[in-house]
Parts: structure tokens; sequence; C-alpha cells
């Protein structure tokens, strides 16, 4: 049986209840939403794919071959630390090319199983892709000549960097120095604003004031320097040099390469921040309450934590005067006097374990990579004394 309603009926049903809302075509909100969620992730994934393809771009522009490394060696030892850093360098993927000065004396022509020195120069050459570069080493007094296993250049040779300014055939160059750990790749410093030079500064060095409410700022250290080369700038910082050298009032501070570079570039450089560009292993071996000079805000404000700090690094310096470089073994009483102090007991704290680790694991790869044993421990009272630390 079925029912049938007919007009009339209808219209009496409307007038006694009123008529029916009409049913929306549109969309509700969330529905609306739901329908966009596609739309969106669209877009959002088509504005990813326009990054990457425009970074891709930039990367692809980048001509690698008109910027360069630098490194320096004054003598067999740091030729080693040189070509420690070139490994590091190759591990980290590093783009750009790499020079190496080195001595004009030498030559990469093995004379005997004992010739150490020309076997790394070949390798630096043929293992490691980089350039020699043959130089005359510069010392406080002119040229000077290069030392040996046996005997160690003076640190007056640390002038020599200054040659990178000689390269003339970069864009670009980035020096290091070769007393270092090399922890992450610095490429992108290459792509730094136009500047002359760019150094972070001394953070460690303690400094007077220039008045009771103005400190003076921290020198700049040489120990990373992104540079243009000018045959310019390095005949005036030579020049500069020759005429401290025979100025009757010239103070014996003023001989080494940061004095110089500071001399020139000290309210003009383009300053890198210290945190994370130039960690000294000295850092771990202050106090947990005085860390802000690197931090480079109070102590108060921030707390030290050894493993980060060490984990943001881009490279550690290896500075704990009195305590010879990592090439030469520890003096039992002298690691006893300079290793970080643990506080927590059980000798196992981070800043221990991350200092010891890093003298260690330099000897372990100077032994590997140059097949060179470590320079004996020293005895530790003579060593003080003759270092002016007695």
């Amino acid at each position: 049986m079925s029912f049938d309603i007919d007009d009339e009926d209808r219209e009496h049903h409307y007038r006694q209840y009123g008529r029916p809302r009409k049913q929306s075509t549109l969309p509700s909100l969330a529905s609306l939403r739901r329908s966009r969620i596609p739309y969106y992730a669209l877009i959002a994934c088509g504005l990813f794919a326009l990054i990457y393809l425009l970074s891709g771009r930039q990367e692809s522009t980048v001509d690698w071959k008109r910027f360069a490394y630098s490194l320096y060696a004054t003598d067999s030892h740091s030729l080693c630390n040189a070509i420690l850093v070139l490994d590091s360098m190759r591990r980290l993927g590093t783009k750009a090319n790499a020079v190496l000065l080195y001595p004009q004396q030498w030559d990469t022509t093995v004379h005997s199983k004992m010739d150490r020195t020309s076997q790394l120069l070949a390798m630096a050459r043929d293992t490691y892709k980089a350039q020699l570069y043959p130089i005359q080493l510069l010392g406080e007094n002119g040229v000077t000549e290069p030392g040996t296993l046996n005997s160690e250049s003076g640190w007056d040779t640390s002038i020599t960097k200054l040659l990178a300014f000689d390269l003339i055939f970069y864009d670009r160059v980035i020096h290091l120095d070769s007393d270092i750990t090399l922890l992450k790749n610095l490429d992108h410093l290459f792509l730094l604003p136009k500047t002359p030079i760019a150094m972070p500064r001394a953070y460690w060095s303690d400094v007077s004031s220039k008045s009771d409410d103005q400190a003076q700022p921290w020198p700049l250290t040489s120990l990373l320097m992104v540079l243009e080369p000018s045959r310019t700038e390095l005949r005036y910082m030579l020049e500069t040099l020759t005429s401290w050298r025979i100025d009757s009032n010239f103070t014996s501070g003023k001989k080494y390469d940061m004095d110089l570079l500071n001399y020139r570039f000290g309210s003009s450089a383009l300053v890198l921040p210290q945190r994370p560009y130039a960690l000294l292993t000295a850092e771990f071996r202050r106090p947990a309450h005085d860390h802000s000079t690197y931090l480079g805000v109070p102590d108060a404000l921030v707390h030290w934590d050894a493993q980060k700090a060490f984990d943001e690094a881009y490279l550690v310096h290896f500075s704990d005067w009195p305590l010879p470089k990592p090439w030469t073994m520890w003096p039992p009483e002298g690691l006893a006097e300079i290793q970080p102090n643990c506080t927590g007991g059980g000798g196992a704290c981070a800043e221990r374990r991350i200092w010891k680790g890093l003298y260690e694991d330099f000897r372990k790869k100077r032994k590997e990579v140059c097949k060179i044993l470590s320079v004996p421990a020293p005895q530790w009272s003579k060593w003080k004394e003759e270092h002016g630390a007695g």
C-alpha cells in the first residue's frame, strides 16, 4: 500500500510547520579545510622544490677553483701537522683547492727511507692533491732557515704565514695554522661578504682598558684567516716589520705575525666569532664558572657544557702553555699539573675526556698518516724554566 501526497496536502503541511530550509550546496568550514590540505601540501612541496633548485643553482655557480686553503710548514713537525689538516679536509669533503707553503730548500726527491720530509711533501702533492708552493721562510730578523725533526723552528717563523697574501691566483684564501684539529668543513667562509680579511679575536688575551668604562677589544688571532690575496698588502706588512726592526723605539713585543696583522687590520677586519671558529684546548681547563669570554655572554646567563662546545666547534687549537704541543709526549708531572680538574670524582669528567682525547687522537693520526713517532717527553722542571714558566 502506498500513500501519495498531493500538492494541497503539502501546502497545508507547510502552512502548519513551515517550509524546510534548502540544503546548502557549499562545503562546511571543516570540509573546506580538509579539501584544501592536498592543495596546501602541493604548494609547500613546490616551494621546497624551488628553494632546493635555487640553492643548487647557486651552489653550481660557485667556481671552487678560485678558492684555496693555505697551510705552511717551517720544519718536519709542522709539515706533518699540515698533512693531518689536509687529511681532515679530504674526509670533510672540502671543495676548494689546497696550497702548502714549504721551504724552498726542500724537494720531493726521496733520497732514502729516512728522508721523511721529501716523503711527506710527495704525500701532500700526490695523496691529498695539494699544490706545493716553495717559499723563503721569514723570521723576526728576515730570511731564516727551516727546522728539522731534531731541531724545531722558532716561533718567529710564524711570520711566514703572511706569504698566503702572495697567492694572487686565487680570489680568496683561508689560511689555517697547522697545530689544530679540524672538526668541520669551512667552505662556507669562502662566501663571506667581500673584505680584505676576516679573523676571530684572541678571546684568551689579557688586555688593558682604554678607560675606566671602555674595554679594549681583544686582538685578532691569525690561527684562522679568510683573506683576499694582495701583494701590495704583503709588501706593506713586510716593510712595517723592517721599520720596526730598525726603529730605536722598537719593542720586543712587536715582532710576530699577529702584531703585524693587528697593526694593519685591527680596526677594519671582519671579525669572526670565536665561538665556534677559535676554540682552544685550554678552554677545557678553565673553571666551570669562567667561560664567559669564549661563550660571549656572562656565565650567569648560560650554562657551560663542554660536550656542546666541542660538538659545535669547527676547529680546536692546541694551546696549553707551558705544556708542550701535541707532537711532544707529556711529562707525567706536567700532565698532572696541567690537565683539567674533575670535581665530580672518578676523573672522567667531560672536560678531561675531551681534552685528553684531542691530544691522543692527534698523536694516533700522526703515527698512522705521517709514520712519525712523538717527540720524547722533556724534563718538566727544565722545560718550564726554558719556556719562562719556572
